[in-house]
């Protein structure tokens, strides 16, 4: 199976492949047209899913890229400049920002064969975008994987999150799955050239042809390491962290119900009992300590809650990648096994692939909806900055005052010296004339 109908690997080709013409398919659909009504409804409805996939790639493609890249690089800023920078997690959600922002610059290059750029054809940008590709989907995935096992510890065993969820450890994790992605990814370089296709009677990024056999070969390992191990851990790690997420939210309800029946239990009984007094002992230590207590208590709760919040946004995040990765995976798959892929796969393959590049530009909205601490995050940073601007417009105003101000004393001063002078010169001269005739 050629590379060009992987569309989890490279993006480029799949554009080149999504140019080839209606005539491309005559051989397979013109014999079921002449002979079956059904099938000329068929390719009636597969010809109106392609301009329809057409109309989304060509105009949906740069509004994701715009869009997604401001809300992934606004999601870095919150993440590396606010409070949220002491959680581990918010590391691995940075870098991860940082891999989704790559891919869409690379998605974006390839989008130029639209409007006749061909970047991606030439001899060194054909390896770089295609590596680039592979590298970003591998880390995605992995960072993915990186913060649900995170939260799995944190959640499943709260004792040991101080120990294993620090930010020095997410460093380095981080560090070691980028050096593991360049190298997992480094084939990508070897195998792929510009080549010409006579399908397309034009030149595309596609694997050379002494290296088919080990691109297949290639595909089916990175099929497994990027699609089936990680999906698979995604999904068990955050099948056992939502239940215990679910649970724990039960416990709390039934324990917030039972302290709203007992403080209004105990407010009923002050009520009937006004005399009733509180004993206390008489140095007062008991009170001290149950406020001690009270404190304690509720910082672990707002650190419990804190945890929670951010478990259920990352929960949120990587249920959502694996719902939009799932199906371009799956139709990689059918590539694999289809010797002669059919036009309805092809389409299928362009709506599936659609999914799996909107999961690159849609996570700072899912950080909106979901993270409560992220949005409190994103609205006292752009406070802090407009704060800052109107502090630095008054400095400036203030800059562009104090030259006035001593141009208009240092015209005072002038004025007063003209009006002192004469006042000076009229006394001095009465006063030698005085001495004058004092001698005389």
């Amino acid at each position: 199976m050629d590379i060009d109908l992987d569309n989890g690997t490279s993006i480029g080709q799949l554009f080149n492949l999504y140019t080839i013409s209606n005539d491309g398919y005559a051989s397979t659909t013109s014999p079921l047209i002449s002979t079956n009504e059904s099938s000329i409804n068929n390719s009636m409805i597969l010809n109106i899913a392609e301009g329809i996939s057409d109309f989304l790639i060509t105009y949906y493609t740069p509004i994701l890229v715009f869009t997604g890249s401001i809300g992934n690089m606004l999601s870095i800023l919150v993440f590396c400049k606010t409070k949220l920078r002491k959680l581990s997690s918010s590391y691995y959600l940075a870098a991860l920002g940082v891999s989704d922002t790559l891919f869409l610059v690379g998605l974006f290059i390839s989008w130029l064969n639209f409007v006749d750029v061909n970047l991606t054809n030439r001899n060194f940008f054909c390896q770089s975008f295609i590596y680039l590709s592979g590298l970003c989907s591998f880390l995605s995935v992995w960072f993915v994987v990186a913060f649900t096992v995170e939260r799995f510890i944190a959640v499943l065993y709260p004792l040991k999150r101080q120990t294993m969820c620090t930010v020095k450890r997410a460093k380095i994790v981080l560090c070691g799955l980028t050096v593991l992605g360049c190298i997992h990814s480094a084939p990508f370089i070897l195998f792929s050239s510009p080549q010409f296709s006579e399908r397309l009677n034009a030149t595309i990024c596609d694997v050379r042809e002494e290296y088919k056999e080990h691109m297949t070969i290639f595909n089916y390992i990175d099929t497994i390491i990027v699609f089936v191990v990680p999906f698979t851990a995604i999904v068990i790690l955050n099948s056992f962290t939502g239940f215990t997420v679910w649970k724990v939210a039960g416990v709390r309800r039934s324990m917030t119900i039972q302290k709203r029946q007992g403080s209004s239990s105990l407010h009923d009984f002050r009520k009937t009992h006004p005399n009733h007094q509180h004993c206390t002992h008489p140095n007062g230590h008991n009170s001290v300590n149950l406020s001690l207590h009270q404190q304690r208590s509720t910082k672990q709760r707002v650190a419990n809650s804190s945890q929670i919040k951010v478990t259920k946004m990352l929960l949120m995040v990587s249920t959502v990648f694996v719902c939009l990765n799932l199906p371009s995976y799956a139709m990689r798959v059918r590539a694999y096994i289809e010797t002669q892929p059919t036009k309805t796969t092809l389409v299928i393959q362009y709506y599936c692939w659609l999914f799996f590049i909107t999961n690159f530009g849609i996570n700072f909205a899912l950080y909106c909806v979901s993270g409560q601490n992220f949005r409190k995050a994103l609205v006292g940073m752009f406070k802090r900055v407009s704060h800052h601007r109107q502090d630095g417009t008054t400095q400036f105003q203030n800059t562009l005052e104090v030259p006035v101000q001593q141009r208009q004393d240092a015209e005072l001063s002038q004025e007063m010296d003209h009006l002192v002078m004469p006042m000076n010169s009229t006394y001095s001269q009465r006063i030698s004339n005085r001495k004058s005739l004092k001698y005389k």
